[in-house]
């Protein structure tokens, strides 16, 4: 039964600099911030969740993924505005005494500048958080509870957790709509499942994947939820969250809330909406599909933000993602829907003597080719190596290659549109050209180089190579090698975070590589994170003529 709540009990939390960190890495100024924290103030905002508390970093993350107390009182919070923190359960269960992790993290509240701490679980997380609800309330903060991913759930499930919830010191329970995929009718029906057991205060955090965070919004009030999210423009994660402009703006049209708003749109022209254009987030056709076929935005957010994945790829990943189930985000399964099965291709073409005595240079797709093309330039200029393309680079002018190499299905159908509009020469099994229109090949030479791929292999041949992985770099560095070079260059190389699986996958294939009698050194010319060599492009060592024992030499040895 619908149970409208009178104005005077909404709470409005804004979880901008929380929510928005995901495009930002949670590093904003402080003149943003302070600016932001007035006009938060001045709008009538009840909470600013300021970002995450966590104690462990695997990489540069700005202070808003921590949000510690020290750096708050920095700040120039307005008295009348009250801070909180979100902690994502998992984090505070992974070291096995909860209550310790939470005693490590905060202090008693009234020592702290915040106020609200607001704990985010999937569902199966649940079960083990009395203690971290216990330990808060003990130390005198008021506490929030997120239910993740709650839409889809059964009404058995609901009432379940809502249950366990309703045994805790906690003053909100709230439900998130984590795929964007919900109706109002779906609030209506997560709502009274959850009044079955839990009769306190109930809040809603809205995501925006169809466009339908306001609606959706206003329907949880309608239903009786007194806690409301939103952030400025919607940043968020994904598509983004409910506006809180439009969300005020509504709730003033319906005699809700009043509030001043003049100084938030100067916020939101002036400084989000700029940011807004270059990050993009907010609805859009893709976040739309994602929450149709019930796949985490994250998917999305991390296809749009790789150049390499035009819209006919994303469209069918998501849709393998959700008949995979992706409700999770995993860049593992990332790769596997955007990868198809290895080829395995003989090879015509005979590689010997190719290269015979050349300097090769092989320009991989990272940026460190645009930041440093110059050097590159400089390089090829009295170096005059054999410059080999891997797949496509945007950032080096074509008439500086020689030839591209690929042998990567998936990303052949990335870079089709390059191919067809360009020419010159290839290097690719004949397989790898089948998956594309034939007429695009008529203005390129192509040398088929044969490929197959076995885990934990690497074996080199005149005619086609063994490879651990589908890596187009990885295949062109053995047909390199066939082809009788004698020093081999790397450019573009940059390696990404050690624990992207990306990353292994090139350790993994460099690292078997290396393992081989009397294979060409490699050299990296520019920065890179993997395990290469790296010297300078100025240096005069560069040019010295050092030669090294081909693989042609090596065969008849």
């Amino acid at each position: 039964m619908t149970n409208q709540h009178n104005c005077q009990e909404l709470v409005i939390l804004d979880c901008t600099f929380r929510d928005g960190g995901y495009y930002n890495n949670w590093d904003y100024s402080t003149e943003l911030a302070n600016r932001y924290l007035q006009v938060m103030s001045d709008s009538g905002i009840d909470y600013v969740e300021l970002g995450f508390r966590a104690l462990e970093s695997s990489s540069f993350e700005g202070p808003y993924a921590y949000t510690p107390d020290s750096w708050i009182k920095r700040l120039d919070v307005p008295r009348n505005l009250k801070i909180g923190v979100m902690c994502n359960a998992k984090d505070l269960l992974k070291y096995g005494n909860p209550k310790e992790t939470v005693a490590q993290l905060f202090c008693k509240a009234e020592d702290s500048p915040v106020t609200l701490v607001r704990v985010a679980a999937h569902f199966n997380e649940v079960d083990n958080c009395g203690d971290i609800m216990e330990e808060l309330h003990k130390l005198g903060y008021v506490t929030g509870f997120n239910l993740m991913q709650s839409s889809g759930r059964s009404r058995e499930e609901l009432i379940k957790k809502a249950e366990i919830a309703a045994a805790w010191p906690i003053d909100s329970l709230y439900f998130a709509d984590s795929l964007g995929n919900m109706l109002p009718d779906d609030i209506s029906f997560i709502v009274s499942a959850l009044r079955e057991a839990w009769k306190g205060p109930m809040g809603f955090h809205a995501h925006d994947n169809m466009g339908m965070g306001l609606v959706n919004a206003l329907a949880a009030i309608k239903e009786g939820v007194t806690w409301i999210d939103g952030t400025v423009t919607g940043m968020g994660r994904g598509a983004g969250n409910v506006r809180m402009e439009y969300l005020l703006l509504e709730l003033s049209k319906q005699g809700m809330r009043e509030t001043e708003l003049d100084a938030l749109m100067s916020l939101v022209i002036e400084e989000f909406e700029p940011v807004q254009r270059s990050c993009g987030w907010g609805p859009s056709i893709y976040y739309h599909l994602s929450a149709t076929y019930g796949v985490h935005p994250t998917y999305v957010q991390e296809m749009l933000s790789d150049e390499r994945y035009k819209p006919v790829a994303i469209v069918k990943a998501l849709k393998r993602l959700g008949a995979a189930g992706a409700s999770g985000f995993s860049r593992d399964r990332l790769k596997d829907v955007t990868e198809s099965e290895p080829l395995v291709s003989v090879g015509t073409w005979n590689a010997t003597g190719w290269l015979k005595d050349r300097d090769v240079l092989l320009v991989g797709p990272g940026e460190e080719v645009k930041n440093h093309l110059e050097a590159l330039e400089y390089f090829i200029e009295k170096k005059n190596p054999y410059v080999i393309c891997i797949n496509i680079n945007p950032w080096i002018p074509s008439h500086l290659i020689n030839a591209w190499a690929a042998c990567n299905p998936d990303r052949l159908m990335l870079d089709k549109e390059f191919y067809a509009k360009n020419q010159g020469l290839l290097l690719a099994p004949n397989a790898l050209l089948q998956y594309v229109d034939k007429d695009i090949w008529n203005h390129w030479t192509i040398q088929d180089y044969g490929v197959s791929v076995e885990s934990g292999e690497f074996k080199v041949m005149v005619e086609n190579a063994t490879i651990p992985h589908a890596l187009s770099a990885i295949y062109a560095i053995a047909a390199v090698n066939a082809g009788g070079a004698s020093n081999l260059y790397l450019a573009g190389f940059d390696g990404y975070t050690s624990e992207d699986p990306r990353h292994k996958q090139m350790e993994n294939a460099l690292g078997l590589y290396n393992e081989q009698p009397g294979v060409l050194p490699l050299t990296s010319i520019t920065p890179t994170s993997l395990t290469i060599a790296t010297v300078s492009p100025f240096s005069e060592s560069v040019y010295l003529n050092k030669e090294n024992e081909t693989f042609a030499q090596r065969m008849s040895a």
